[in-house]
């Protein structure tokens, strides 16, 4: 069983595979290690597992032992207009073929939807949500070991997740459905973006007419409840572009088509 001691997790039997060793997936992996737990860490990607000594890592799937525990940190993406989550069940197919009743446990970013239609392709499976915040700028505070929201198919597969995450000491947040923690977790990205695309046009906008936005920007944050970002050189990296995407995939979204827009129209003008 995942039990504490004292304070501090003792070792376990348990075994826990941690599919992906990206950015994500690694320290994730380390810290599931560092808790006393029996990881191996498998990715397709023969640099990402090459010169690991933290655990046992594979890049041949039919390689990897049998776990109890899957922590899915694989890539989502977008394709042809719409969300592309090809990784994700290609993991959960492999993972069906191996074991019998396994928790899963889904880090990685999904589409509304993606888990409940992942859980009926098993037979018995204990599956959860549990979408990372892990910010690789800032790793000591905003690493693995920060709040998540978790949602589950069933309680069962809840109740065991909460022990299993306690068990390496990630506080959690439940919440009544998988669907749930789906949409919190496509709505924070998709609520920064729109942060960041508000200052990109008021910036245009300042440059337009004569006025100095640094100037702006900091006078406005003087006010208690105001916190204008600073402005970079368009809203990238693999997450915010696409999550805000998944959001709009919900239904009609003017704000946030005009968030993306705004975005694309800054960065024209940066390449000018």
């Amino acid at each position: 069983s995942i039990e504490k001691k004292g304070g501090s997790t003792e070792p376990k039997s348990i075994s826990v595979c941690v599919v992906g060793l990206g950015n994500i997936g690694y320290p994730t992996a380390c810290h599931i290690s560092n808790h006393g737990f029996s990881v191996r860490g498998y990715d397709c990607d023969e640099k990402k597992t090459t010169g690991v000594n933290a655990f046992s890592a594979f890049n041949e799937w039919t390689k990897v032992p049998e776990s109890e525990i899957y922590v899915i940190c694989v890539n989502s993406g977008w394709k042809n207009g719409k969300p592309c989550m090809s990784n994700v069940f290609d993991t959960c197919r492999k993972i069906r073929e191996r074991s019998k009743k396994p928790l899963v446990c889904i880090e990685s970013t999904v589409s509304v939807g993606t888990c409940r239609k992942l859980g009926k392709m098993f037979d018995s499976v204990s599956l959860v949500y549990v979408p990372h915040r892990y910010w690789s700028g800032d790793p000591e505070r905003h690493g693995v070991k920060q709040i998540r929201v978790m949602g589950a198919l069933d309680e069962e597969s809840l109740v065991k997740a909460k022990k299993f995450y306690s068990a390496l000491e990630i506080p959690v947040y439940t919440v009544t459905s998988i669907e749930v923690a789906e949409t919190i977790k496509i709505a924070e990205n998709a609520y920064r973006f729109v942060q960041i695309a508000f200052v990109e046009e008021l910036k245009l906008l300042c440059e337009k007419t004569g006025i100095p936005f640094d100037e702006v920007r900091r006078g406005a944050n003087t006010k208690w409840n105001i916190s204008l970002l600073e402005v970079c050189e368009g809203i990238g990296g693999e997450c915010l572009p696409k999550d805000i995407r998944y959001l709009t995939w919900l239904g009609e979204a003017p704000l946030l088509g005009g968030a993306i827009e705004a975005d694309k129209r800054y960065i024209e003008h940066l390449a000018k």
